[in-house]
């Protein structure tokens, strides 16, 4: 009986210490789980210590230090994780290991590590979660006291009082955490120039600007990764690269979004863009070119078609009225016609008949329509000159002698894209050059060269020309490389600490319109600048008189119409010289 008695004692102190144990613990999670909500508990302690198991009251996922997870691409982000630390730093290690692997690109994951048996968490397991980039972790010390850490602050670590505060906090404050950066200094992203009054570099643009909102909220700073030469471009694909291999932080730049993975982690989208090509605009035609708008294929087929019907009428069935032997030189050049169906006066033929009345009434009234036209028609044109015909899609542009230039790190992007896209049909026309020549190819302003540009990019160019009488480059539907939003983020080291507050800014700054706001800022800074001119390239002159060049096409006209009279004067002469010689 004694026996069973102290067996009995035995198991009732161990359920008053699970009880107990269960009790602190479920209250402490509830209270985080008011501060913010989780899903799921991954609870991570080590194969070589066996610990009791307590109740909990959410769903609960164990892994040991052998585990190769990776929670991010299966579970979803609202987690705590919950970790019995030995106090074997062998052991502990191998813990730490465990959840750098599990928790990939999650550093944003609430840790809590229980380390009951010293009174306050030393600096070294600072280092270890800062080193890491675990930066939302607490401690449960001895007696259940809990300590949050403070990362990058002159104290570590705080205690958080019993049912007084929240365990963890959203990071507001990285005491002047540096950023390690470069910008790409492609207006207007990111642009560097020295102050005029100072000579210091300064920086604006879009995506300066956002980030620079950034620093200055949650207290970091930026550190050059090389001195910052202004005008000195970086392809966004090379400061990706730049980044994912760990030379860089962040860039002040913006690439195509992509899946995290073990090199790197993309930001929220920040902006949607449109990929397109630039082509030269179609400007207003010569004045001498207007003649031959006027003097068109339909409008040339009806004077053809009219000249000849009337010649027949007047060749055949005038010579039958008039009882004349036909003469067929009338049949394909007739004097009479050409003068009545250009409105001109002509001698009238048969005029005794009603037919022939009627029909020369016709050639009048025919005259008079075809005349009048013409000239309302040329008058129009005159005043106001229409333009050439205007390249609107791929098809087009491969058919034109215009020349198409893409950049070198676009190349990258553009083979990925399928084989059945519009863009298909101009990939044997691209030439791909560096980025600071397709810069100075597009500043060049040059009428027989077209371009790739984001619409970020075409603003800068619409300003520009917004002062222009004809415009140089156009931006049309047909001519989008995908048909679909382009989606920018921002590239970042894995496991980096700036994603979770970047989404954040991200979604407050798109709420508020601030993004766009700051492109028409940058703008108007770079017009400020001398950074974009608004000076015509192309003098514009509206027509006001006839100049010598201006009738070109008559002139021509005139000189072969006069060759062909002396041509056929000639050969008049040689045919009556044959023609009497013969006779005598």
């Amino acid at each position: 009986i004694g026996s069973f008695l102290f067996d009995m004692w035995q198991l009732v102190v161990q359920l008053l210490i699970l009880t107990n144990d269960s009790s602190w613990l479920n209250s402490t999670l509830a209270r985080i789980h008011r501060d913010k909500p989780f899903e799921t508990i991954i609870m991570v302690s080590h194969s070589q210590r066996v610990y009791q198991d307590i109740p909990i009251s959410w769903p609960v996922l164990k892994f040991d230090e052998k585990m190769d997870f990776y929670v991010r691409g299966s579970f979803n982000n609202e987690m705590l994780a919950l970790v019995w630390q030995t106090g074997n730093t062998d052991l502990d290690s191998e813990l730490w290991e465990t959840l750098d692997r599990i928790f990939l690109n999650m550093r944003g994951v609430r840790l809590l590590l229980v380390r009951n048996w010293e009174d306050e968490p030393s600096d070294e397991v600072a280092s270890m979660a800062q080193q890491l980039q675990f930066i939302n972790l607490a401690v449960i010390g001895r007696e259940n006291r809990i300590y949050r850490l403070q990362p990058y602050a002159p104290k570590l670590w705080m205690e958080v009082k019993p049912n007084n505060g929240h365990i963890f906090e959203k990071i507001r404050n990285f005491h002047g955490r540096h950023i390690l950066t470069l910008p790409d200094q492609y207006p207007p992203r990111s642009i560097g120039y020295r102050n005029p009054k100072t000579g210091d570099l300064e920086m604006t643009g879009f995506v300066y600007k956002f980030l620079h909102e950034f620093t200055k909220i949650y207290n970091f700073t930026f550190r050059w990764q090389r001195p910052i030469e202004p005008g000195l471009r970086i392809t966004l694909f090379l400061l990706r690269n730049m980044t994912l291999n760990g030379t860089i932080s962040m860039p002040i730049s913006l690439c195509g979004f992509e899946r995290s993975n073990e090199f790197g982690v993309f930001s929220d989208i920040f902006d949607m863009d449109k990929w397109m090509v630039l082509v030269p605009c179609a400007h207003e035609i010569p004045t001498a070119d207007v003649y031959l708008v006027v003097c068109g294929k339909r409008f040339l087929f009806v004077l053809v078609f009219f000249y000849c019907i009337f010649s027949i009428l007047d060749t055949c069935f005038g010579s039958l009225l008039l009882h004349k032997s036909v003469d067929w030189s009338n049949l394909f050049l007739n004097e009479r016609m050409i003068s009545g169906i250009m409105g001109q006066s002509f001698n009238l033929k048969a005029g005794n008949t009603v037919s022939s009345r009627v029909t020369n009434a016709t050639l009048f009234f025919l005259g008079m329509v075809l005349s009048s036209l013409y000239a309302a028609h040329l008058k129009t044109l005159l005043t106001k000159h229409p333009t050439a015909h205007q390249i609107s899609n791929f098809e087009e542009l491969r058919d034109s002698p215009v020349s198409v230039y893409f950049g070198e790190a676009e190349r990258f992007y553009l083979d990925t894209l399928k084989e059945d896209r519009p863009i298909s049909a101009i990939r044997s026309k691209i030439t791909y050059v560096s980025t600071p020549e397709l810069q100075r190819l597009r500043s060049s302003i040059n009428m027989s060269q077209a371009f790739t540009s984001l619409i970020s990019e075409w603003l800068i160019v619409a300003k520009k020309q917004e002062l222009y009488k004809q415009p140089a480059y156009c931006s049309l539907p047909g001519l989008q490389i995908i048909s679909d939003n382009v989606l920018l983020s921002f590239p970042m080291q894995a496991n980096s600490i700036y994603e979770q507050p970047l989404n954040r800014l991200i979604h407050q700054t798109h709420a508020a319109g601030l993004v766009e706001y700051w492109k028409k800022v940058t703008i108007r800074q770079m017009i400020h600048l001398g950074m974009i001119s608004q000076e015509d390239p192309f003098p514009y002159a509206a027509f006001n008189e006839f100049k010598v060049t201006d009738l070109t096409w008559i002139w021509i006209l005139l000189g072969i119409c006069l060759f062909l009279a002396c041509l056929l004067f000639l050969c008049e002469i040689v045919v009556h010289f044959y023609m009497t010689k013969r006779k005598l």
